[in-house]
């Protein structure tokens, strides 16, 4: 009888038998924290897509984020999608274009800056490259002649240092989420193979995704790593806790056995 006992208390509950206190808490973590990683999707789309001067967020994208186009410069490669967000309006663009184009290519002479270049980034960059704002947002700050002819220089892609910062960030983070997503998930009734599947699947994921950072800074070819590991991280993770949060307010619980 005492060994029966024991082991009925050591044996983890499913989702439908858990307090209303434990499914308030697990709800309220699938709740914010999908909402944190639907946000973190959202930002990766804006801020990566479109790099290219297509909408949407594709191979070439990760490609000139991580490798770089490097038939030109970091501020000619973004430019398109700076215009966007300083709202230039679209006609004005290809001017814009061509006069940062021509002080690039003809040797980024002081002279030229401050009368053609530094007038348009005054009007319509600083909001977001300033100082202060760079220091805020992680963007390179555009105030100086130095600022922007440090951007100016052939593109390379994302360096080492912000890879191995934003690296650390990511895995210890998600590593905490996938690791909570997971242990709720462990609790649902599915059948053990595909619960184990879906639980190892964002870790490997993740792992995928970082090392093709690296492997696409050196050839744009893995770019694909960074795709595929993206597209099984985070999106695996939440359909974890969506089908937790469905076993665990409409699943009845189980009858108590003897």
């Amino acid at each position: 009888m005492n060994e029966r006992k024991i082991k009925g208390d050591t044996t983890m509950r499913q989702l439908p038998e858990l307090t209303l206190a434990e499914k308030l808490a697990h709800t309220g973590f699938i709740f914010l924290v999908g909402l944190g990683l639907l946000v973190a999707e959202a930002y990766v789309y804006l801020t990566v897509g479109g790099l290219d001067g297509k909408p949407g967020l594709d191979r070439q994208d990760v490609i000139i984020s991580y490798y770089g186009n490097r038939s030109a410069s970091k501020l000619q490669t973004v430019l398109p999608t700076m215009m966007a967000y300083a709202s230039i309006p679209a006609a004005e663009r290809p001017k814009v274009q061509e006069t940062i184009d021509h002080w690039v290519v003809n040797g980024q002479s002081k002279t030229e800056y401050e009368h053609a270049v530094k007038p348009l980034i005054d009007a319509n960059c600083l909001k977001c490259h300033s100082v202060a704002m760079s220091q805020q947002l992680h963007n390179p700050p555009l105030v100086s002649y130095d600022d922007v002819k440090a951007v100016a220089k052939v593109d390379t892609g994302m360096s080492y240092t912000t890879m191995l910062l934003t690296g650390m960030v990511h895995l210890t983070m998600l590593g905490v989420i996938f690791w909570i997503a997971g242990s709720i998930f462990a609790r649902t009734r599915f059948p053990t193979a595909l619960k184990a599947v879906l639980i190892i699947l964002p870790f490997i994921a993740m792992i995928v995704d970082f090392s093709g950072w690296f492997l696409t800074h050196q050839n744009p070819a893995f770019s694909w790593l960074v795709l595929i590991g993206g597209a099984l991280s985070c999106p695996t993770a939440l359909l974890e806790m969506f089908l937790s949060l469905i076993q665990m307010w409409f699943l009845r619980p189980r009858p108590s056995q003897a």
